[in-house]
Parts: C-alpha cells; sequence; structure tokens
C-alpha cells in the first residue's frame, strides 16, 4: 500500500515537471519572433518560378510587393562572384546557409533590411505567401509566432485589397552583358535613393538617431553598404570609417547605442541581426556607434 502510494506520488511530480517543461517550450516559441506593428518587416519570398520582396508596416497600413526583375543579378555578399536572383536561392543551399546568403545578399545589394525568407511553391505571389504560412512543411526561418501574425496580417489586408505594388524605377538598374552574350540587369547607385523613399520607419524617423560605422571587417565597401540598409529605415549615418584604434572584442555587427533609441536598437538587434554592449564609459555623446567585424 505504502509503495503504491509513492509510485504515484513520484507519477504526479514527473507529469507536472514535464507539463512545467512543456509550458515554458510553448512560452517560448510563442514569444520568439521580429515581426512587429512598429517595425513590420522586409520578408524575402522565393519560389520556383521568381522571386519577391513584401513589405510589413501595419502601424503605417502598407502592404507592398516588390517583384525582383528575373534577369537580376546579385552579388553574393563576402564574395565578388555575381548570381542571377533565379539562383542564388540553390546557391545558398549548396552552401547549406540559404536564408542567411539569400537575406543578405539582397539586403546589401539593394540597401534595405532582409530580415527573413520564405521558401513558396510555384510562382510568387501574396496569395500564395498567405496559402503558405499555416504549412508545417514550408521552408523558411519565421519563427510560430512570427508566422501567426504576419498571416493574420496578410488576410485582412487581401482582403481589404490593400496590397501595394512598388515597382523598381528602370533608372536603377543597368543592363550588362556577359561574354557569352547573355544579358542582365544589376543594380545601381540610384536603387539607394528608392528605398530610402519606400522603406522609410516613421518610428526610427522620430527618435533622430545618428550613427558612426566603423568596418574592421576587412572588406572593402561594407561599412557603406551597410550605412544603406540604416538610412532606408531612417538612421542618419553620419560617419564611415575603418579606425583600428578604435575597437572592440567579438565578431560580426556589434554596436553601443549613447542614449535612448529603442526602436533603432530593435532594429539593429533583430533586422540587422547586430549585437549590443552596454559602454563602459560615461560619455556625453548621442547616438549609435556601431562596428563591423
Amino acid at each position: 500500500m505504502k509503495e503504491s502510494s509513492k509510485r504515484r506520488q513520484i507519477e504526479i511530480v514527473g507529469i507536472v515537471f514535464l507539463m512545467m517543461i512543456l509550458g515554458l517550450v510553448v512560452t517560448r516559441v510563442l514569444s520568439e519572433g521580429i515581426f512587429s506593428n512598429k517595425l513590420g518587416i522586409n520578408l524575402a519570398v522565393v519560389g520556383n518560378r521568381g522571386s519577391a520582396l513584401l513589405v510589413l508596416r501595419p502601424d503605417e497600413d502598407i502592404l507592398g510587393w516588390v517583384n525582383l526583375p528575373e534577369k537580376l543579378k546579385i552579388k553574393i555578399y563576402n564574395s565578388q562572384a555575381q548570381y542571377p536572383i533565379g539562383s542564388l536561392w540553390d546557391y545558398g543551399v549548396s552552401e547549406k546557409h540559404p536564408y542567411e546568403i539569400f537575406e543578405k545578399s539582397l539586403g546589401l545589394s539593394m540597401g534595405v533590411a532582409v530580415s527573413r525568407t520564405i521558401k513558396v511553391p510555384g510562382e510568387v505571389s501574396v496569395e500564395e505567401v498567405l496559402a503558405s504560412l499555416h504549412k508545417i512543411n514550408l521552408r523558411t526561418n519565421l519563427s510560430v509566432r512570427d508566422r501567426f501574425l504576419i498571416r493574420k496580417y496578410l488576410d485582412d489586408a487581401v482582403s481589404s485589397k490593400k496590397v501595394l505594388e512598388m515597382d523598381i524605377p528602370n533608372n536603377a538598374m543597368e543592363k550588362i552583358t556577359e561574354p557569352d552574350g547573355k544579358e542582365f540587369l544589376v543594380f545601381n547607385s540610384i536603387i539607394s535613393l528608392w528605398t530610402k523613399n519606400k522603406f522609410l520607419l516613421e518610428s526610427i524617423l522620430n527618435e533622430n538617431c545618428d550613427a558612426t560605422i566603423n568596418n574592421l571587417s576587412g572588406l572593402s565597401g561594407l561599412g557603406t553598404l551597410v550605412s544603406r540598409q540604416m538610412e532606408a529605415a531612417g538612421i542618419r549615418v553620419v560617419e564611415v570609417k575603418t579606425d583600428p584604434t578604435q575597437d572592440l572584442s567579438g565578431n560580426g555587427c556589434i554596436f553601443v547605442s549613447w542614449g535612448s533609441y529603442p526602436n533603432t536598437e530593435k532594429f539593429l538587434l533583430q533586422q540587422l541581426n547586430c549585437e549590443q554592449r552596454q559602454p563602459n564609459i560615461e560619455s556625453d555623446n548621442r547616438g549609435v556607434e556601431l562596428w563591423l567585424k
């Protein structure tokens, strides 16, 4: 009798423990994500035919759709190679980093922060994204929380016919001819002017944050490319430099904030995947200092 009672107590404790673990897992899954009404998201959409950029800005009531030309060539980040946009995903798969390669390569080329990617079957369209977000076998790096919130926003916007077609202007691309005679398109400097007009975030612009970038990555021009991504979101970059005398430990994108810029900090953390460090000295500086390493 005592053994049976003891065994039952152990079973109850085990069940409670498992329920606590399950609760923590569910809480973490539902809380993780980067999509918010203030900052929205720029979502790369890759199909079996075609690619596009889905621009979500709930607070500004914007749902934008940017079709990427099939003949567009994109420079691979961290490399001198260029790939047609239709082959970029497959190249990323071959390198075992399809999301990172697609997002960084497209984002740096366009001058916008591309934060997540979704791979849909067939041709790319807003309707296809909406129909795919709930599928278990969907290829995406969106969290469960973000998939739910984005699908809800898309459903409302598509039903209200609020989709804004954002066509890339012809003068933002140049035609090039390969040695084999094939013609492609590449972005020129005008694309950064267009993105500053179309991808601005009011919540960041209103914080009036100045930023400096110290490019210690060894990759020439990376500081300028990242500055365009930041300026398109509404951060004013006042200086891009390469100064090894002003260094800190670590790798990747690291920043220090001098002041209160919650939306700017959230953008850098979640959409540019930067790491935030706390200032180790008191200073009258204002704005953000960012290192690329």
